[in-house]
């Protein structure tokens, strides 16, 4: 049972995540908040205390606890304004010069001849003069094949101002990479090429930092020397936090069976290494002293093992929470354990506010509050007579009450739920944990006899691991995707659970009758979306770079009409999530020169009709046509940047609206828009701008 008494860093820890929230999203024009809301507190502080005799506000608790709570609301307001770097008075982007010297600050990753990092803006430099700015920037260059690549963590190099802002998710249901990027202070990024970036010099990060990314570069490379390259790169993952080279095909099966925890190394492998170090000292608790002794050393091992794997802020989170409950634990065995997570929670909040909005830090934090709150619960309602039923019982346990406390936020940022996240878990933790064991194990080895040995056995039991994952992804049913909801839909989950837990403790029927409401109004918020979709067609025209799709969805089916392929990777970033957000369970690729016809549409190469909506493309090859009359359509799309004005346009063609897609040039874009104006004519530009959407009627 919790009494306020133990918890005080709970109820400290709810006004500073609502202060930080409101931060987050404090309006930038009214930044000068931060000013005055110091004096703010400062001012309530005082007069509390004033009066705090005066009137016997100490005769009631409450007072003195509102004022608490507004003045950690205040503050963690204030925190959040000040460590945003885009309210700075140096901020680099208010000097905007010709170039910038940036400083990286994360372990460059190489794609596909691009290599990609995190830096920070030292200096803006105009006309020989440099200026000392802040903020940070996300830089992708193209390199050189065959060249070697000399920028890594801590080198300072001198880029052209180029950088633009982060863009938008442009399509419905695509991934939101420019608030991913906020949530590090990141709001601008440049694409520049290696020739166009002058390395000035080397060493100028974290030396701990650079001893730490250049002590997992060798672990790595000892990893790939002895085996197997898929094993290696699973290894290096999984121990070191080292994903680059990792396959998608191997990312797919660990998200789709509800494993992808493992390969984020984080509190799970904090939590294996600190069970082994329990462990080992447990002998020792019964000398005097020994408790603080052994926790000193438990902390500094969970540390030295963060820096083996380069310092990664899951880890460093993961270990800060563990060093936390430590100590707590060293100093008084009776801590609460919420209070100890909370503790952790606070601190880590102060330090950076932003933390909030990382998705890694709520799903750790969700897991843990599941882990200590529902395991011991679920745990109790079976007891197996068998001791190792009974050990696969509390290991199942632990998987249900995780995946209850983050499944909602789960399906809020991966649309997806894995079906036998149960079997999978069962059947993947001993061979991780041997992994991990054998692993750590391996990289302190220095004979290379022995290390062959042990070589050969991990890519062996990390091969048979992933074949087990495998089979289970291609079981029926295993992943339930495309699940896409309402930010109120998510609430109402977590509300049904939420009443349901607390129907079953209290055995009370008031929260079982909440939890069936919430369970109508969920039930009936879907249903009514169906019967929407149903009703009704939907067409998209997708906004795509130098690619031209546009979709129509009628009756959870997809008629999809353009020429990017299936592999390519516009299609499973911006073309296939708009369709899922739609609960679309079919998709119909078609040819844009094809014709096709049935009861939902009519493609007839340039002339297409969705339902009751008709579209015209006008391409290259419709200026050796010529037209009596003009052609009546509802939309008139141009497409693969024709020579034409919109003069000429509206004299053959009546339209509604003019779309232009991302297959024409910018130059022509910009004619057509201001044409368009003088013209008084609708003009949707898909270019770099939002995706156009366009309900219509569903022909039977």
């Amino acid at each position: 049972m919790l009494f306020k008494g133990e918890i005080p860093f709970v109820r400290l820890l709810i006004p500073l995540i609502a202060g930080i929230g409101l931060g987050i999203n404090w309006p930038e024009e009214t930044d000068a908040f931060a000013i005055w809301i110091i004096p703010m507190m400062v001012a309530l502080f005082l007069t509390f205390m004033v009066f705090y005799s005066r009137y016997s506000f100490y005769r009631n608790n409450w007072v003195l606890g509102i004022v608490a709570q507004l003045v950690v609301l205040s503050s963690g307001c204030m925190l959040t304004l000040q460590a945003a770097e885009k309210y700075g008075s140096m901020y680099f982007a208010k000097f905007p010069e010709k170039a910038i010297i940036v400083t990286v600050i994360t372990e460059p990753q190489l794609s596909d001849a691009v290599l990609k990092f995190e830096a920070r803006v030292d200096q803006s430099i105009s006309k020989n003069k440099a200026i000392g700015v802040t903020g940070k920037l996300r830089v992708s260059t193209r390199i050189i094949s065959g060249k070697p690549n000399q920028i890594r963590y801590g080198s300072r190099l001198m880029l052209l101002s180029n950088y633009r802002t982060v863009d938008p998710p442009f399509n419905p249901g695509e991934f939101n990479f420019k608030g991913y990027l906020e949530g590090k202070q990141i709001y601008y990024q440049t694409f520049s090429d290696i020739q166009h970036v002058e390395i000035l010099s080397q060493d100028n990060g974290n030396q701990l930092m650079s001893a730490a990314m250049e002590l997992r570069r060798g672990l790595v490379k000892k990893f790939y020397g002895y085996l197997d390259s898929d094993a290696a790169a699973l290894a290096s993952t999984l121990i070191l936090g080292y994903r680059s080279s990792l396959s998608e095909d191997i990312i797919q099966a660990y998200s789709k069976t509800g494993t992808m925890h493992v390969l984020s190394v984080s509190g799970m492998h904090v939590g294996i290494v600190f069970i082994v170090l329990t462990f080992l000292f447990n002998p020792f608790h019964r000398f005097p002293h020994s408790r603080l002794l052994t926790a000193l050393i438990i902390i500094v091992a969970i540390w030295c093992y963060s820096l083996v794997t380069g310092f990664s802020p899951a880890v460093c989170r993961a270990a800060t929470m563990m060093t936390f409950i430590v100590f707590g634990k060293a100093l008084n065995r009776n801590f609460n354990n919420y209070n100890l997570l909370a503790v952790s929670a606070f601190f880590l909040l102060i330090y950076n506010p932003f933390f909030l909005v990382d998705i890694g830090f709520q799903l750790s934090y969700l897991a843990v509050i599941g882990l200590l709150f529902l395991q011991p619960k679920i745990y109790k309602l079976i007891s197996p007579s068998n001791k190792w039923l009974d050990h696969a019982w509390n290991y199942a346990a632990l998987s249900i009450a995780a995946q209850l406390a983050t499944f909602p936020i789960s399906l809020f940022y991966f649309h997806q739920f894995p079906v036998y996240f149960l079997l999978s878990n069962l059947i993947v933790v001993l061979p991780v944990a041997l992994i991990m064991y054998t692993g750590i194990l391996f990289l302190f080895i220095p004979w290379p006899f022995l290390l062959n040995l042990i070589g050969a056995f991990l890519s062996a039991l990390i091969e048979s691991t992933n074949r087990m994952l495998f089979w289970i992804e291609a079981l029926p049913f295993s992943s339930i995707g495309g699940i896409w909801l309402e930010s109120y839909q998510y609430i109402l989950i977590y509300l049904i659970i939420g009443t349901l837990i607390w129907a079953y403790l209290a055995r009370r029927k008031s929260p079982f009758y909440i939890s069936l409401l919430c369970s109508l109004l969920f039930a009936s918020s879907i249903t009514l979306d169906k019967v929407n979709g149903f009703r009704q067609g939907e067409v998209i025209f997708y906004s795509l770079r130098q690619r031209s799709a546009v979709a129509y969805i009628s009756r959870r089916e997809a008629y999809l009409i353009s020429n990017v392929s299936n592999s390519d990777p516009a299609y499973s970033y911006s073309i296939k999530p708009a369709l899922e957000s739609r609960g679309v369970k079919k998709i119909i690729s078609i040819d844009p020169d094809s014709s096709m016809a049935n009861r939902a549409i009519r493609i007839s190469s340039n002339y297409w009709q969705f339902g009751s909506y008709k579209v015209l493309r006008w391409d290259n090859r419709m200026k050796y046509l010529s037209f009596r009359n003009r052609i009546k359509t509802d939309a008139l799309l141009i497409s693969g940047n024709p020579s034409i004005t919109i003069e000429q346009l509206v004299r053959a063609v009546n339209f509604s609206v003019l779309i232009v897609d991302g297959s024409n040039a910018f130059s022509r874009i910009k004619k057509w828009q201001e044409q368009a104006t003088v013209l008084k004519i609708p003009i949707k530009i898909l270019k770099r701008s939002p995706a156009y959407v366009v309900r219509v009627s569903s022909q039977n």
